[in-house]
């Protein structure tokens, strides 16, 4: 069910996600991001940002959640 699920939301919400997003997605790894962040070390950026949003969905309203999905 879990594998249903996540082919019918992926064909929804994977052309919206930002294109600098590499962790769970289909077709990314972490050798990508890391090429990525290169990339912009070359460019001069001097800031890198990574973000675990795992804890933020313990406070998420689950009802609502799923009536949005």
């Amino acid at each position: 069910m879990q594998q249903a699920m996540s082919q019918v939301l992926n064909k929804i919400y994977e052309p919206i996600f930002s294109e600098h997003s590499f962790g769970y997605r289909p077709r990314r790894n972490a050798q990508m991001a890391m090429e990525e962040v290169l990339q912009y070390l070359n460019e001069g950026y001097e800031w890198i940002v990574d973000l675990d949003i795992e804890k933020f969905f313990d406070t998420v309203n689950q009802d609502k959640l799923i009536s949005i999905l």
